[in-house]
């Protein structure tokens, strides 16, 4: 069966907004305006992301009515930072309850390199085949960490962790970016077929940000999953603009900052 990965995409690059972080991150992330849903996904549906990434509980309770304009990644699995140790995510939501919430794709997170890698392995390769049966794409969260890491932002740890979703038969991987983009164009060869998208991370000046986004599209990644620089930003829908002017038309960083400084556009 073809995997529908087209609506995820414009001029093949993607642009997501990512609401998934209360899980993991709790209260410390958000503000009064941000910790309502309802705000990020204004935030998706008019700033025109490809897609929106939601835990189950949130989609069940806010993607309704117009949201589902933006098209659903349904987070499958998930964990908390209140315990120690080697990293345990299980899977929490069902890809038949994902479809069942309106997702057209799922995603899943792993940590190559923890004592949990065996089972976040076998976990996301069920997921694989049950989503790829109903047509969907599934998109691997590729995160290695683990007493032997001592350092997730090397090459060749990025160019493993790319390579881990292609083999793990993920559609689309998301993987952080290490700031050297000569560097990370062989973590992008290393994906192959599979498209990679770059983790936002945590918050930083927008303007860097820009600059930021400018470089990953040089390296041949299809977009950009962005969460907390998007909607902490003071005026996030000028950096919506401008991201979209970078990923999907080419320009370049000093063409959009223009954009953050203009109070209309937002």
């Amino acid at each position: 069966m073809k995997i529908k990965v087209n609506h995820l995409m414009k001029n093949n690059k993607s642009l997501m907004i990512a609401c998934d972080q209360g899980l993991e991150h709790g209260p410390t992330d958000f503000n009064l305006k941000n910790i309502d849903p309802n705000y990020i996904l204004d935030i998706a549906l008019e700033g025109r992301f490809n897609a929106v990434i939601l835990q189950s509980g949130i989609a069940e309770k806010y993607y309704h009515e117009a949201y589902r304009d933006v098209p659903l990644v349904a987070k499958l699995n998930g964990k908390t930072n209140l315990g120690r140790g080697s990293p345990v995510s299980k899977q929490i939501c069902s890809v038949d309850r994902a479809i069942k919430l309106g997702a057209t794709a799922v995603g899943y997170t792993a940590y190559p390199g923890s004592a949990n890698e065996a089972n976040n392995f076998a976990e996301f390769g069920k997921i694989v085949e049950q989503a790829h049966d109903y047509g969907i794409p599934a998109i691997l969260w590729s995160y290695p960490r683990g007493e032997t890491i001592r350092n997730d932002l090397t090459t060749d740890i990025l160019a493993h962790a790319a390579r881990i979703g292609l083999e793990l038969g993920a559609d689309f991987i998301k993987i952080k970016y290490n700031h050297d983009p000569e560097a990370f164009k062989w973590v992008v060869k290393n994906a192959g077929r599979a498209r990679v998208l770059t983790a936002g991370g945590s918050k930083v000046d927008s303007h860097d940000f820009i600059r930021s986004s400018e470089e990953i599209m040089k390296t041949g990644a299809t977009g950009i999953a962005v969460g907390r620089n998007i909607w902490q930003a003071d005026k996030p829908f000028a950096l919506a603009h401008a991201l979209r002017e970078i990923i999907f038309r080419n320009k370049q960083s000093s063409e959009v900052l223009p954009y953050l400084d203009n109070e209309k556009a937002n």
